[in-house]
Formats: C-alpha cells, structure tokens, sequence
C-alpha cells in the first residue's frame, strides 16, 4: 500500500468517525429529551408541538449521519467497492445539492430577503397593535416568537431601537427587549426592563441587527460552505480511488 492510499484511506476512515459520532450524539440526545423534554423542562409542555417539530428532524438527521458515517467507515476499512460505492452515491447527491442550495441562495437572495421582512413587519406590527395600541387579539406563539426574536439577535424593535415601542404615550418594551428576560415570563406583553429588574434595554432595532450580522458573517460561512464542498470532494475521491484499487485486487 503506497503512501497516498495510506493518507486517503486515513481520510475517510476519520472524516466518517467524526460523521459517524455527530450522528450518534444527535440522534442518542435528540432521543433522551424526546423522551424526557417536559422532566427536564416542565415550562416546554405547552410549546410541545413546536419541540417535537425541532427534535424529530434532529433525530432523523442524526440517523442519516450515522448510517453514512458507518457505511463510509466500514467501506474504507475494509475496501469494499460495494460499501464505497453506496457511500459515493450519497456524498455526491449531498454535493449537488449543496450547490442546488447555494445558486437558490444567490438566484432567490432578494425574493427571500423581502419575503423575510414582510413577515417579519407584519409581526412586529402586529405585536404593536394589539399591546400598545390596545386593539384585538395575538396568538401566543406569535407573541412568543416577536420577543424571541428580540432576544436571541439582543435588538429591540423593528427599527430604530426602543422608540419603535414607545408611541401613543407608551414607554415600556417587551420584555424580549430586556438583556435579562430570560425566555420564559410572558406574563407582561410590555415591561419596563429597569424597574422589574430586567436588565438593560437593546438599543437598536432587529432590522438592522440582523442586516449588521448578516454583513459580519456572511463571508465567512461562503468559505466554510466552499471548504467543506472541497473536502466532500476530498472524499469522493478517496473512495472512488479505493473502490478502484479494490476492484484491481
């Protein structure tokens, strides 16, 4: 054995592993807080359908990964054509549509992004109607949904910070505005984050967060989505040369 089929082999053996053990942790925990989501967590049981929409593809993803990690891994060890030949027709389908992804990504770059902030304004608006503006009613997943929001980009408001809230003679905020919310106490639609002890409040608006974050990170996940292509590559290759030495066996 020469010493690129050592280096190819020693690829796809420790690429696979680390598939393999990120599939098995997903999948293992994904199964356990299924099982056990509302004893760890009682306040969870009434957003219930939403965990279980975010556990299951969890699990299900994990379960994928681990399979290819497996066939990958046994098919590398052992230098089957069969296995190798199974584990390229996934990898490569998992290539392509990574790159149907991405040209989706920058074809429909703009019709996303408008999509996003119209809803994105038709909720907050929302919000602002009915807790400021004292008309009707909001649905309690979309209430929950503006404040996570706020808390999870620490924005407040649509646009332009705190004074996004503070019209028609109100001065508090939502409480997915305070620093210190911590996620759960919706009993107030509006606080003030000072005097409930609250933290501090965010002082610019989610649009602009988001667009800022966007701008920041955004180069950097093109090079991680390229690099990680590259190596999908990587062992594509790697398994087509070794299904190929096999079959030469």
């Amino acid at each position: 054995m020469g010493c690129c089929d050592v280096i190819l082999k020693a690829i796809l053996i420790i690429t696979n592993v680390v598939v393999m053990v990120a599939g098995g942790v997903l999948l293992v925990a994904g199964g356990i807080f299924y099982a056990k989501q509302f004893d760890f967590f009682p306040d969870l049981e009434k957003y219930s359908t939403n965990v279980n929409s975010v556990l299951i593809p969890m699990m299900v993803i994990g379960a994928i990964l681990f399979l290819v990690g497996t066939i990958g891994c046994c098919g590398a060890v052992t230098g089957k054509s069969g296995l190798l030949n199974v584990y390229f027709i996934i990898v490569l389908v998992v290539v392509i549509l990574e790159l149907v992804v991405i040209i989706l990504g920058v074809v429909k770059k703009k019709e996303f992004v408008d999509t996003t902030e119209e809803f994105a304004q038709e909720l907050f608006e929302e919000y602002k109607t009915v807790y400021v503006g004292g008309t009707g009613t909001m649905a309690e997943d979309r209430t929950l949904a503006v404040n996570t929001a706020q808390q999870l980009f620490e924005c407040c408001g649509l646009t332009d910070g705190p004074s996004y809230w503070k019209t028609t003679g109100n001065t508090k905020v939502p409480p997915g505005c305070c620093s210190d919310w911590d996620g759960k106490d919706m009993d107030d639609a509006l606080v003030d984050c000072t005097a409930e002890n609250l933290g501090d409040v965010y002082d610019i608006g989610c649009t602009e967060q988001v667009k800022g974050l966007a701008d920041e990170f955004g180069t950097v996940i093109i090079i991680v989505i390229v690099v990680v292509i590259v190596f999908e590559m990587i062992c594509l290759a790697a398994a087509c040369y070794s299904k190929k030495n096999d079959m030469v066996a």
